[in-house]
């Protein structure tokens, strides 16, 4: 049971890393029953909307309007979320996401580009990008591997471990973005990528692993208004700062997960 639960919390870690370049075929899980996958230098025409920090935000925006296509473009931080009647136009540099219902289809997409072969290609160059989209494609199916523990946990492990687990899954990053959850009894809205100013903490906790365990430390002082944990370091920053959860934090600097006391 222990090694289960231990598994499972090292999926959902994977699980939160954010790829920027895109590689077809690249499957993600936005949220459970809202996946997509990838494909690369082609967008949908449908509703722009600017200064959208990374392609798993784009894809919130999708969901939370019911749509199932959205194009993501890095350079300009631009996302466009697809209309009943876009058509699929080649542009280079875009994630294009289109959602799909099992990961065995072989191809989501209606409308397939003709790819002429490059005669310049480089071998070893091609032997990297398919080292890391092996690594990409190991991260996804980990996603998929958790979303499967969680399904069984109640009757799989004891009351304390599942209760762990929704913890995590309350506190899970990207998916839980803009959302509300409850984490060891207390409420918080969550925020992925987004951020207070990290100055001015109470306390500083290092080797703080996960979210859910930076929360909880929250959890513990009456005081504490909201929880920041880094993204790419182990460490957790506790605040008194009066701040409200109804509140955009006003960074998006990719450093920091935020959650805030409802």
């Amino acid at each position: 049971m222990k090694a289960t639960a231990a598994y499972f919390m090292a999926a959902v870690l994977s699980a939160n890393q954010v790829h920027a370049e895109c590689f077809d075929g690249t499957i993600a899980v936005i949220s459970p029953g809202y996946t997509v996958v990838h494909k690369c230098n082609v967008y949908r025409q449908g509703e722009i909307t600017n200064n959208v920090v990374s392609a798993l935000e784009c894809a919130i925006l999708a969901k939370n309007a019911g749509v199932s296509v959205s194009t993501y473009h890095p350079p300009t931080k631009r996302c466009i979320v697809a209309s009943e009647d876009g058509k699929d136009i080649s542009r280079d540099g875009t994630t294009y996401m289109k959602r799909i219902f099992g990961i065995e289809e072989a191809d989501p997409f209606a409308v397939e580009l003709v790819e002429e072969e490059d005669p310049f290609l480089d071998c070893e160059g091609e032997k990297a990008n398919c080292r890391i989209r092996e690594a990409n494609l190991k991260v996804d199916l980990a996603t998929v591997q958790a979303q499967l523990v969680v399904s069984e946990a109640e009757s799989a492990i004891g009351k304390a471990d599942s209760a762990l687990l929704k913890d995590m899954l309350a506190s899970n990053c990207p998916s839980q973005h803009t959302l509300y959850g409850v984490v060891g009894g207390t409420e918080y809205r969550f925020w992925c990528g987004r951020h207070h100013s990290p100055a001015g903490e109470r306390e500083v906790h290092k080797n703080v692993n996960t979210f859910e365990a930076c929360a909880k430390l929250c959890n513990a002082r009456s005081w504490c208004v909201f929880a920041q944990h880094g993204i790419h370091k182990t460490v957790c920053h506790l605040y008194d700062r009066k701040t409200s959860h109804t509140t955009q934090p006003e960074l998006s600097d990719g450093y920091w997960n935020c959650a805030v006391k409802k």
